[in-house]
């Protein structure tokens, strides 16, 4: 097996462990929570948050981790971390032991993001940087299936069969990724040897951080408002929305294998432009029609988001040229939260006052489309190595 595949499987699997049941595993675990008196309702709500601000906290502390421990080493320990953190869940301690395994989660996985994604669009070879990079961010749609369709049945026997099938499906990943990251070189990050790098983000670079803060508003609308919507405004039942749910893990598996594929055909700053404008037309057509094909449209592309994840992910390994996208992608994962906290707190409220679903949808559409015309400025890729020298 070539190195960068087996490393895309072992990305693949922290992700599928840190994101995909470390965070996407908790969503339909609150109604039971609350209902089994573990949680308040607001308490739900600020373990939630607290899972978010440790991504962002997680993003700020890899440097300095990456310069006392080898990079490997560090994400085998993430990821032993990180079933931890499931286990340790199940345990009915309340608010304060959930609140304290969850903030780790988002620690980790954080970690596990930049480090992993960094490896895998380091050592790909340039016409399979996309599909790399695909292939590890199936994981997040896996989680995305897994908690849409398996975990509701395990929660009608409690949470602690929740708990327990997510660390059980945990420990697989975990063997895996422990066995795909086993030997691999050391990725040589510039953090790791000078402490600091100094380099300034080039105008691209700060063209594709301010993407992905525009991309995680854009999922904000569907990520917290979807099945409400479905349920509460339209009228669909609570089995109806939550297949409209299986379905975004659908999309999240064939998109982000079908965005990896068109990217590495047409290149990566056209499927960058082609993937938003997607992604924006989901978000939106919810303001338009809300016909039952609109609805499995909308589930669908919007599932494939990871893909996008993927694209950028190769696009910004591309501005970086041959060296390490750690410190990049790094301050791209900080606007990814940073953005998320912020512009959920402000949908949130701002949906509190209007009662308007479409207008939060509207919002999430135009950030989207705005992230693909950025991407429409992006240097050529096959022109872009002569225009970067010590910059991102």
């Amino acid at each position: 097996m070539t190195p960068w595949l087996k490393y895309a499987i072992g990305a693949h699997a922290g992700l599928l462990l840190g994101m995909g049941l470390g965070r996407f595993s908790y969503t339909p675990m609150i109604p039971v929570l609350i209902e089994a008196g573990h949680l308040t309702e607001a308490e739900a709500g600020y373990v939630g948050a607290l899972n978010l601000s440790g991504y962002v906290l997680g993003a700020f502390l890899v440097p300095w981790l990456a310069r006392h421990l080898n990079e490997v080493r560090l994400i085998r320990m993430c990821l032993f971390a990180s079933l931890i953190t499931l286990f340790a869940s199940i345990l009915p301690f309340g608010f304060i032991w959930l609140a304290i395994w969850r903030l780790s989660a988002g620690i980790l996985v954080s970690a596990i993001m930049i480090l992993c994604i960094s490896y895998v669009t380091r050592y790909a070879p340039n016409e399979r940087v996309a599909m790399a990079t695909a292939i590890s961010f199936t994981g997040v749609g896996v989680g995305i299936l897994f908690s849409a369709s398996i975990l509701p049945h395990l929660l009608k026997y409690g949470v602690a069969w929740g708990w327990s099938g997510s660390a059980l499906i945990g420990a697989f990943a975990t063997f895996i990724g422990l066995w795909a990251w086993n030997g691999a070189p050391a990725l040589e990050a510039t953090s790791k040897k000078n402490g600091r790098t100094g380099r300034r983000l080039s105008s691209d670079g700060k063209k594709l951080v301010t993407v992905q803060a525009l991309f995680s508003i854009g999922l904000i609308p569907h990520s917290i408002y979807w099945v409400d919507y479905l349920v509460r405004d339209l009228g669909k039942s609570i089995e109806q929305g939550t297949l409209q749910w299986v379905l975004v893990g659908v999309g999240g598996l064939m998109g982000t294998i079908f965005w990896g594929k068109l990217a590495d055909r047409i290149g990566l700053n056209v499927a960058l432009v082609l993937v938003f404008a997607a992604l924006a037309s989901s978000a939106l057509l919810p303001v338009f029609a809300n016909g039952i094909i609109a609805i499995i449209f909308s589930s669908l592309v919007f599932g494939s988001q990871p893909g996008s994840a993927a694209v950028i992910a190769g696009r910004a390994q591309r501005a970086v040229g041959e060296g390490t996208m750690v410190d990049l992608w790094r301050y791209m994962v900080i606007a990814v939260g940073g953005a998320q906290m912020i512009g959920g707190f402000v949908l949130v409220e701002l949906f509190n006052m209007t009662n308007n679903y479409l207008l939060i949808f509207g919002i999430g559409g135009t950030a989207l489309a705005s992230a693909s015309i950025i991407c429409a400025t992006l240097t050529p890729v096959s022109d872009f190595k002569t225009h970067q020298t010590k910059r991102l």
